[in-house]
Parts: C-alpha cells; structure tokens; sequence
C-alpha cells in the first residue's frame, strides 16, 4: 500500500525541520519527502497537518522481563546488595506474573514513543515474547558465567540459540559485564559475534565497586561471586580498569557499553555507548557517562531505559526529560538525536530519521496552531504522558 501523511513540521535527525509538507510511504518504507503536494499517486492520505512528526524513540537498552519486578527494590548502600535483592526477588516471579509486567513495559514503551527497542534477554524461552512485541528490536542475549570451566559449555548454548532463533530474530549477544563473565567467555562470545555478525553488548564501569573489582580483586563483588558459589578461585584481577581490560581482550570494537559511569580516562576506547538517565538517578548516582565529551569525540550515545528494578516507569517521555535535566551541556536537539538516530546507528536499525529509504517508524505530537517556540521542545513538555500518533514499519 501507498500511503500518504501530510504533517504541520518534520524533525527528520538528518536535516533541519520541514515545514507544511507531506510523507509518501510505500511497502512500509520512505519513498518521498514533499514540501508541497506530491505528485504520487497514493491509496490512503493521513491528516496530521497539526500534527510534529518525528522518527520513533530507540530505547537502545532495556530488561522488559524484569517489569514486574516495579516497586518491589530500591537503592542498596552498595551495588553487590542491590544485586543480591534483585536476583532473589526475580527469581521468585512466577512465570504469569513475568508475562504480565512483558505486556505492561511494553505498552508503556509503545504510548510513550518507543519504535526501537535493544533488550536483554536472559531467559531463551523469553525470546519470541519479547520479539513478538511488535519493536523493530534486537534481542541481547544475556550471558553470565565468571567460572571459567563454564565458558565452553555456555558459548555452545548461545550458538544452539542462534542456529534455532537467529534467523526469526535479530539477535546480539551480551555477556554481563566484567564481574561476571570470565575472560574466556568474553572470548568466546566476542568470535560468536563475529562469526554470526551481531553486536555484542555489556553493562561496563558501571559502579567504583566493578572498578574495584577488576583493579583490585576486592570488594563487595568479590563477596557477591562467592556467596552464589559463582567465583574462580584461578582468577587474578586484570589490575587495570573495566575498559582497559575489555580493550585488551580485543572485544571493544562492536561493543555496545551500556552505563560507562567511571570511564573518564578511557571515552577513546568506547566505540558506543548508551546512557540510562532515570536510572542513573534513581541510583542518586553522581558519577556518570561523559555524554558531552564522548558526542564531542564523536563517539555515538544512545538513550536507554533500563528496567524497572531501578527505574519507577518506562516512559520514553520521561527518560528524556531527565536527560534534559542531568546533562544541561547537551542540547534539547542533541537528546534527540540520541533518542533516535544514534540509538539507531549504534543497533543498526534501518530507522531513526527520515529519509527515503528509511523504514516508517513515525510517532508524532498534537500542536496548536498558535505554537511559536522551537520545534524540538516539544517533546519535552512536561504536560506530554504519551504521543499522539504511532506507526511502526508503515501500520499505524
């Protein structure tokens, strides 16, 4: 079908805003941009003519299995306690009540913008759910294995499930973070990357307790590891930082880092990351990713939700409102940009700004005719819970 949407203005992420004009959409693709009426025969005209469109929000990461787990954790007075009381609370979620947070994420995702969407997946059995949702998604893997004896048999899982989901899905591969995967796993997935041509992700420099984990061999992580019968008593610390150690491994060059609070003497080492605003001050983190220096060095930063193990809600609207808020050197259109077009890029989705060729992921805002401000503060009024108008891939 040829569709037709005429709209008041167009923030596109690769061009200055249109104004006035029309959208061609054919086969769910971007076939024409028009200031003026186009020439192309169409089957079905949208009137958005008071209407801001834009390309759809990429949460470029996110745990939807852990929706249900809403309000039931807060902040710890360390990390390792936090992880202790989200391991024991996720594990006893009945399978019923995990399907139902999947949905309830998930249509707050949607209400609120979200086209894209990176997600960890921890549980294989979760993958056509998750996939299922209706994003145009990549589904993470989600690795954890600090013993070494354990690597081989774990890679051998995550190729089982690329050989019987790979080609439903588009899948990645994350291995957890340094703390918890051996420097043998991290290999191993590293060449399944490369072999089946997938990102590969992990939550890196999140806390100074990962940095003393992987400088020193110390600290509550250590505790956490052996406590769960989880820690290599072969294992020396790297004795460098998180980065550093990633890097020389080899496995920075396609990674997605997620999180890089405490990455301020290796930002050149990162090659993309993704910054979690709301959850990073649901944490009352002050330490946090050096988004201006790394957009400054051209390094591409994503937006993320995270879950809500440390977040009160997946509204996109909000994550980026609080971006808005913790990073006052970053500009309303660069947060967008980050929200679309760089969440894209860093997943290799074939969306996050308009242009021919683009896939039709579209969410737009009502605006009165009387709107006189700048076209790229309008979706961060605070008085905006949801958009006002969703189309993935063309449907709407």
């Amino acid at each position: 079908m040829t569709l037709k949407i005429k709209f008041r203005v167009l923030l596109t992420q690769c061009s200055e805003p249109i104004e006035n004009g029309e959208l061609i959409i054919e086969g769910g693709d971007i076939l024409e941009i028009s200031r003026q009426v186009s020439k192309v025969s169409t089957e079905y005209t949208i009137d958005l003519s008071d209407h801001l469109l834009m390309p759809g929000f990429v949460n470029a990461h996110s745990h939807l299995s852990l929706t249900a787990l809403e309000n039931k954790l807060s902040p710890s007075k360390n990390f390792a306690c936090w992880i202790r009381d989200l391991i024991a609370l996720n594990s006893a979620l009945k399978n019923e009540e995990r399907a139902w947070g999947i949905q309830k994420g998930a249509s707050e995702m949607k209400s609120s913008g979200v086209t894209g969407l990176a997600d960890y997946v921890a549980d294989s059995a979760l993958l056509d759910s998750i996939g299922g949702l209706g994003f145009r998604s990549v589904l993470f893997l989600e690795i954890i294995g600090f013993q070494n004896k354990k690597a081989e048999g774990l890679a051998k899982e995550v190729e089982r499930i690329f050989k019987s989901h790979g080609s439903i899905w588009t899948l990645g591969i994350a291995p957890h973070a340094p703390y918890s995967v051996s420097e043998k796993l991290f290999l191993q997935l590293n060449q399944l990357s490369k072999k089946y041509g997938c990102l590969l992700s992990t939550h890196l420099a999140e806390t100074d307790e990962e940095s003393q984990f992987i400088e020193k061999g110390e600290g509550p992580l250590v505790d956490l590891l052996k406590d769960r019968k989880a820690f290599d008593v072969n294992w020396q610390a790297p004795a460098t930082s998180p980065v550093s150690y990633l890097k020389s491994l080899g496995t920075l060059n396609e990674m997605v880092a997620v999180h890089c609070n405490f990455i301020d003497d290796d930002t050149d080492a990162v090659q993309a990351a993704v910054f979690c605003p709301k959850s990073t001050h649901w944490f009352g983190r002050i330490n946090i990713l050096p988004v201006r220096k790394m957009l400054d060095a051209g390094v591409p930063v994503a937006l993320g939700t995270d879950s809500m193990a440390s977040n009160d809600s997946l509204n996109f609207l909000e994550e980026i409102r609080m971006a808005d808020k913790l990073l006052p050197e970053v500009s309303r259109k660069e947060i967008l940009k980050m929200a679309t077009s760089l969440g894209a890029e860093i997943l290799r989705l074939p969306c996050g700004k308009i242009e021919p060729g683009q896939k039709g992921d579209f969410i737009g805002f009502k605006i009165g005719s009387d709107y006189s401000g700048d076209w790229h503060d309008i979706p961060f009024e605070p008085q905006r819970k949801k958009v006002d108008f969703y189309m993935v891939d063309g449907k709407f």
